[in-house]
C-alpha cells in the first residue's frame, strides 16, 4: 500500500496530483490518500469522486489526534521525540512552530489510523506541509517516504527542509531547474530522478483546421496570483489595441489579484477586449484551448522570490496543439522551445509580449507549425502514462512488493 499525503482533498489547484494517483491505481497500485486538513476556503475540484473511497477524511481537530498522541507517546516515545526534534529549530519563530505543531498533530492522526496497515511507502508532492508530514509519518510508522518537488520557493526554514530531503528514500524533480535546486542541499544525486509533470494526452484530441476569418483569441489560464504576470498581459493587450489589431483575450482563474486586475483592465479601457471568467473546471476549460489562437504564460518573479515552475496549463495548451508564449521564468523554457513550440520573451516586458502575440495572431501558418510541434513534444515528453511508468519503476526499485 502507498499512502499519498495531500494537504487537502480535492483541491482545484492540484488536479494533476489526483490524476497521477488515479493512473497509478489503474496500473494496479494500492493507493490511499491521507488528508491533513479540510478544504475550508480552498476551491474544490470536480470529477474526482472515484477517489473519495480511498481518502482518509480529516477535520481541523479530531479524537484520533489525541489517540495518536497518547498511543505514540506511551508505546513509541522515541519516535515522537524524534518528530519533536524536527520542530526544534523553529522555537524562536512562533508562526512556524504553530504550523509544524499542527502538521505533527495531523500526522499523528494518520499514523494512528494506519498503524496496522501494510504501508510500504509514503508519498508527498511539494516541498511544503505535505513533505514535512511525510517525514513525521515515516518516523512514526517506520516506513520510507519519497517526495516529488515542483518548486524552488521555500516556505519553511532551510534546516527543516534539509532534514526532510535527506530523510527521503528517493526524490523526484519535475524539471532540470528543480534538480539543480535540490542538488544545493548536498543530497546524493543518485537518489534524485527527473520526471516531468504530465497530462493525459488522450484528454486532448488533435486540433482541427484553423479558420482565418474568426476573431483571434488570446488565452491565459491559472490562479490570479502576482507571479502569473497577468498585469503584464493586460498591458500587452493595451498595446495591441492601440495598434488596431482585432483580438480578444480570456483569462480563466480565480485568486487574490482579481480586483487589482479588474481595476487595471478598466484603466486600460480593455473591458471590450479582455474577459476574466473566474474559476472553471477542467471540462469547462478544455474547449477554450481549441477556440484560442495562442496561449500566454507571462510569469514573473515576485518581490518575495516566488515564481512559477512549469505550470500544468502550459503542458495542456501544448497537448491541445496551441502555440505558447512564455517567459524566461522558472522552468517554462524546458517546455516552450523558442521558435519551435512558441516564443520566449523576457519577464515584465509587455512590449516584447505584445510583439510576439501580434506575430502569431497575424500568421496562421506559424501557429499551426508551432502547435503541431508542441503537440509532438507533449506526446514524447509530457504524457501521464509515461510518467506513471517511470514512477512505477522507481516504486519497484526502492520498495519491491
Amino acid at each position: 500500500m502507498i499512502l499519498h499525503i495531500m494537504s487537502t482533498f480535492p483541491p482545484h489547484s492540484e488536479t494533476f496530483v489526483m490524476r497521477e494517483i488515479r493512473e497509478l491505481r489503474q496500473q494496479g497500485w494500492d493507493m490511499r490518500i491521507g488528508r491533513l486538513r479540510p478544504l475550508q476556503r480552498t476551491p474544490a475540484a470536480i470529477g474526482f469522486e472515484d477517489l473519495e473511497a480511498i481518502v482518509s477524511k480529516a477535520g481541523w481537530f479530531s479524537r484520533d489526534m489525541l489517540w495518536g498522541l497518547l498511543y505514540f507517546g506511551f508505546s513509541h516515545p522515541r519516535r515522537l521525540f524524534a518528530c519533536a526534534r524536527l520542530i526544534a529549530p523553529t522555537l524562536d519563530q512562533p508562526v512556524n512552530v504553530l504550523k509544524l505543531f499542527y502538521i505533527l498533530l495531523a500526522s499523528l492522526r494518520l499514523a494512528y489510523r494506519f498503524k496496522n496497515a501494510k504501508v510500504t511507502l509514503i508519498r508527498a508532492h511539494f516541498l511544503h506541509s505535505e513533505a514535512v508530514a511525510a517525514r513525521f509519518l515515516s518516523i512514526l510508522l517506520q516506513v520510507p517516504y519519497s517526495l516529488t518537488v515542483y518548486t524552488t520557493f521555500i516556505l519553511f526554514p532551510r534546516p527543516i527542509l534539509q532534514a526532510v530531503l535527506k530523510g527521503a528514500l528517493f526524490l523526484v524533480a519535475d524539471t532540470a531547474q528543480v534538480m539543480q535546486f535540490l542538488e544545493r542541499f548536498q543530497l546524493d544525486r543518485a537518489c534524485i530522478h527527473r520526471i516531468y509533470n504530465s497530462v493525459n494526452i488522450e484528454d486532448f484530441p488533435l486540433r482541427g483546421p484553423q479558420t482565418r476569418d474568426r476573431p483571434h483569441l488570446i488565452l491565459a489560464v491559472g490562479r490570479l496570483h502576482r507571479k502569473k504576470g497577468y498585469h503584464i498581459l493586460l498591458r500587452a493587450c493595451a498595446l495591441l489595441k492601440g495598434r488596431g489589431l482585432p483580438f480578444g483575450a480570456m483569462i480563466i482563474g480565480e485568486g487574490p489579484e482579481r480586483q487589482r486586475l479588474m481595476q487595471l483592465r478598466h484603466e486600460l479601457c480593455l473591458e471590450d477586449r479582455v474577459a476574466l471568467l473566474g474559476k472553471l473546471s477542467f471540462e469547462e476549460i478544455r474547449p477554450w484551448y481549441y477556440r484560442a489562437a495562442l496561449f500566454a504564460m507571462p510569469s514573473v518573479v515576485t518581490s518575495e522570490g516566488d515564481s512559477d515552475g512549469l505550470p500544468t496549463v502550459v503542458i495542456e495548451a501544448m497537448a491541445s496543439g496551441l502555440p505558447v508564449i512564455g517567459t524566461r521564468t522558472g522552468a517554462i523554457t524546458e517546455a516552450v522551445l523558442d521558435g519551435k513550440t512558441g516564443f520566449i520573451v523576457p519577464a515584465d516586458d509587455p512590449e516584447q509580449l505584445a510583439e510576439q502575440m501580434q506575430r502569431l495572431l497575424e500568421d496562421v501558418d506559424l501557429r499551426i507549425q508551432f502547435g503541431a510541434e508542441g503537440r509532438r513534444l507533449a506526446e514524447c515528453k509530457f504524457d501521464l502514462r509515461r510518467k506513471v511508468e517511470l514512477l512505477s519503476n522507481l516504486f519497484r526499485k526502492y520498495c519491491p512488493k
